[in-house]
């Protein structure tokens, strides 16, 4: 792309949550977790237009999404506005893949796609710390989608320290025909430690997240695949499981077509497998069309993507 165009096209990569340890509630009232993230190739496009008049305006391709100042895009475009005391009018068009209420972060990954887009556009030439902290002003994991790849995750999220990406994973990505409010989550895995049937994390104990850290260093397939089966977990599993059996029968299903490991995505619904090939990959999710243990199930085959990937624009 031409940095003296007014238009730019800006892929929106969705994330997975490799790792998810629930810390505890902090004196703000958000939960503070840490947790291992990784972009993958599921991608959502987005189309941006500088013009006169001084207006943000979003479109959207699915009629649910809103395109009002509650869409985290639209949140987003004011707020580097705001920032640089400038007022362009502004066309936001977003083509959607990622589904909603899935834990992939698609409105969060919008946000951050909007402000490399805008950086670009408008030659701003931002820091990555300073988009950063306007993306944490947007939303809690807008940050690591300004960053990207693999990273380590922590406070509410506003915290990203970049880790050597992880090799080229094949993955399948399967969304339940329902979601799970992330609110509830949180509040239903506090009801459940305070009943004693959770244990919460503590400062005295290694987190899941700092154990994969000390692993991010493998270079093969099969060294990451090995690692991460012993490795992936999720805190907020627990209570959307409790809530929809459905999630654990999803993960059975993939362990079964031949997944090396399983896991709810972010606050779920959705569930990833990583697999070994893209032939696995693929034939897992022709099994899932065919006999899903859900219906409808939405399924799609991606891999995970490289840091400089998931910020490029073309």
């Amino acid at each position: 792309m031409n940095p003296s165009t007014k238009s730019a096209v800006v892929r929106s990569f969705a994330k997975v949550n490799l790792i998810l340890d629930v810390l505890g509630t902090r004196p703000d009232g958000y939960h503070a977790i840490e947790s291992v993230m990784q972009t993958i190739g599921l991608h959502d496009t987005i189309s941006l237009t500088i013009s006169e008049g001084g207006t943000i305006r979003l479109s959207c391709d699915v009629p649910s999404i809103p395109t009002d100042e509650s869409n985290l895009a639209h949140r987003a475009a004011s707020v580097l506005f705001e920032s640089r005391g400038i007022s362009p009018g502004l066309d936001i068009r977003i083509e959607k893949r990622i589904p909603a209420e899935a834990g992939l972060g698609g409105g969060s990954s919008n946000a951050a796609a909007v402000l490399r887009g805008l950086d670009r556009l408008l030659e701003l030439r931002l820091p990555c710390e300073e988009m950063c902290a306007l993306g944490a002003r947007v939303g809690s994991d807008v940050p690591f989608f300004v960053v990207g790849g693999t990273a380590f995750v922590s406070g509410r999220g506003e915290r990203v320290d970049p880790l050597p990406d992880i090799p080229p994973m094949p993955m399948v990505i399967v969304k339940p025909p329902f979601g799970v409010s992330t609110p509830w989550s949180y509040r239903r895995l506090d009801e459940m430690r305070a009943a004693g049937d959770q244990s919460e994390v503590t400062g005295e104990r290694e987190t899941a997240s700092r154990r994969i850290v000390e692993y991010a260093g493998f270079r093969t397939l099969q060294s990451a695949v090995c690692s991460l089966r012993s490795l992936l977990s999720n805190d907020l599993e627990a209570p959307a499981i409790e809530q929809h059996p459905e999630i654990e029968e999803i993960k059975a299903t993939l362990i079964a077509s031949g997944a090396s490991a399983a896991l709810m995505c972010g606050s779920g619904s959705a569930v990833f497998g990583l697999f070994e090939t893209d032939d696995r990959a693929r034939a897992a999710a022709d099994s899932f069309v065919a006999a899903p243990p859900c219906r409808p199930c939405l399924v799609f085959v991606t891999r995970t993507v490289t840091r400089e990937e998931a910020v490029r624009i073309e």
